[in-house]
């Protein structure tokens, strides 16, 4: 399989065409393999995250495009102007597809333009021109304008909006309206290299793979979706919203800023109470499952749009019962300006969440911040417009959770691991999940593989260590060919050995199944060698832990009583343990015999 490379460079405004070599596709695969190898590769340690040496990686992989449904994604990574380490994020929708359309399986963007630009990629014709007519607009309003200057309707866009352009830290990357490259900071690096959007356009499907299995695959993964949807799955018929009321079943549903797993008003904002909204199903490309919905927005007073995105469930958790707003109409608004402002709703609800904290107890007394309390919806909305534009105290939330923590004296509040917000996944209501968290190369991500447990933390997580393990290794595979992580709710779910068919007939060649497995630890310590450079001195370990919050005891429900681990000690233990397993000495970095069995010998 011949996998292509488009090189551009925004300081030159040239671009060149390259072969990647047979030996890395087979060893990284594509998406956030690609992202991993190219970012170590090419991106020296210290480097400013926000200079013109940070390079964007874009990247799909070899299943997109082709016949295999649930592939409608594609993965970006860069240095994290928020975290300072590596950082790779997925997104769905079309953009993935379309950029194998076009004949590229990865864009690397280096330098800094004079003055703002957007690329367009029409097939062969690779442009670099004046965004003087997109910069200052929304999202939304950037991919409706950048397809009318490239007259192409059914163009794929992707955008920063004014928080991109301000550099605001939690800033992301935006395509089809709303779907978003949301964690660390992409958008303020596209800013920051005067990148307003690229516009991809393709005309060719992509031609690799062995066409019988490719169908085989096809024909299986409709009829798994199928099974799911007649044991009436309900990520099928309602989204990720359903997941409102699982979480709060299980103590993991955050509330005032992760105070609790628990929150009191959540059947006001779970899926039954956005079932008043007329809805539609609105699909990534060739999805089998279509958990993506947007809402009739004909009732709101403050958009001209005729349909919004429906708040996902990370939006529900961390604008919604985060910051204690039990009013679905404000969820639902807020994410619509987040997705304008090109925000990460995510990051945004946990600043907000910790402010809000901060001033109930009387730990941040500035007169001025006196409103900026739970359930406070007025405030909500005029922090996220004043974080986009950097006005007032948005200046200071727009540098990231720690940071403002640091302003405001209240580092015990921020939740967060390496610099990174916490999702919307509390680890006091699942064992061993916390170890999860402390050991993601980007921090604190909920999709880079979950224990495979249903227990609350009552004994020790020595026991699921093997099982996050695997679990580890599958998202890495998954992320690699860039298959949807919901892929675990067809029955049966998805595994390494469907993974292990997937390669094979992407490529047309034969790999052993420990082929496989490697490629997934291969990407894994990789990834975790790039931050160990940003380190140093340091020692990974010391990065590898978990915020103040999760040693609090949880106050109600299912896990009442329950830290993150039984205790630190075996937190400690089940860390050093999974270093073990890994190929990773007592400090968690790689042993060199890991390195020389997994890496090319260039790296």
């Amino acid at each position: 399989m011949q996998q292509v490379l488009l090189r551009i460079n925004l300081t030159d405004r040239k671009h060149t065409i390259e072969t990647i070599p047979q030996e890395i596709s087979r060893q990284f695969l594509g998406g956030t393999g690609f992202i991993t190898y190219y970012l170590y590769k090419e991106i020296n340690p210290g480097i400013d995250p926000l200079s013109e040496e940070n390079k964007i990686v874009i990247a799909s992989g070899p299943l997109q495009g082709t016949v295999v449904p649930i592939t409608g994604r594609y993965s970006i990574g860069t240095k994290s102007p928020l975290t300072g380490l590596f950082l790779d994020t997925n997104v769905g929708g079309f953009v993935g597809p379309e950029l194998r359309f076009a004949g590229y399986d990865i864009i690397i963007i280096e330098g800094k333009a004079v003055k703002p630009v957007y690329i367009s990629i029409i097939n062969d014709i690779i442009s670099i021109k004046d965004a003087s007519l997109l910069w200052g607009k929304t999202t939304h309003q950037t991919e409706d304008k950048l397809r009318e200057l490239e007259n192409e309707k059914t163009m794929r866009v992707i955008s920063i909006g004014p928080a991109g352009e301000n550099k605001v830290k939690i800033a992301c990357v935006t395509s089809d309206r709303f779907r978003n490259a949301g964690r660390g900071g992409l958008g303020a690096v596209f800013g920051s290299k005067n990148l307003k959007a690229i516009g991809i356009k393709g005309s060719s499907k992509p031609i690799n793979g062995n066409k019988v299995e490719l169908d085989k695959i096809r024909r299986e993964i409709i009829k798994r979706a199928k099974t799911a949807k007649e044991h009436k799955h309900l990520l099928y018929q309602h989204g990720t919203s359903w997941l409102v009321d699982l979480a709060n079943q299980y103590s993991q549903f955050p509330t005032k800023n992760f105070q609790s797993g628990v929150f009191d008003k959540h059947d006001k904002i779970n899926h039954k109470a956005l079932e008043k909204y007329k809805r539609k199903r609105r699909p990534c490309y060739k999805c089998v499952i279509s958990c993506s919905e947007v809402i009739d927005a004909s009732s709101f007073n403050w958009t001209d749009e005729e349909f919004i995105a429906k708040p996902e469930y990370e939006t529900l958790g961390l604008i919604g019962g985060n910051c204690a707003i039990d009013d679905p109409e404000t969820i639902i608004k807020a994410n619509y300006r987040c997705n304008e402002y090109g925000l990460d709703t995510i990051s945004t609800g946990s600043i907000i969440a910790m402010i809000m904290e901060g001033v109930e107890k009387g730990r941040i007394k500035e007169k001025e911040y006196q409103d900026i309390r739970f359930g406070n919806k007025e405030k909500l909305m005029e922090l996220i417009d004043n974080i986009a534009y950097r006005k007032g105290i948005g200046d200071i939330l727009a540098e990231g959770l720690v940071d403002a923590a640091k302003n405001f004296n209240t580092e015990d509040l921020a939740v967060h691991t390496k610099k990174l917000p916490y999702a919307a996944w509390d680890p006091r209501g699942k064992l061993g999940l916390g170890l999860s968290y402390a050991t993601a190369a980007v921090g604190a991500s909920h999709l880079r593989g979950w224990p495979s447990t249903s227990d609350i933390p009552d004994k020790s997580a020595l026991s699921v260590i093997d099982s996050l393990i695997e679990q580890q290794d599958l998202k890495t595979l998954k992320d690699s060919l860039i298959i949807c992580h919901f892929t675990h709710s067809i029955i049966p779910a998805l595994n390494i050995d469907d993974c292990h068919k997937m390669v094979e007939a992407a490529f047309d060649e034969k790999f052993e199944r420990e082929e496989i497995i490697n490629i997934a630890k291969r990407v894994w310590i990789l990834k975790r060698m790039f931050n160990i450079r940003e380190f140093k001195p340091r020692k990974a370990k010391e990065f590898d832990n978990l915020p103040p919050r999760f040693w609090e005891p949880m106050p109600e429900g299912r896990a009442k009583g329950m830290k993150a681990f039984i205790s630190e000690e075996d937190f400690n233990k089940s860390l050093l343990t999974l270093y073990e397993k890994r190929g990773l000495d007592e400090f968690g970095e790689p042993l060199l015999s890991t390195i020389s069995k997994l890496n090319p010998e260039e790296i």
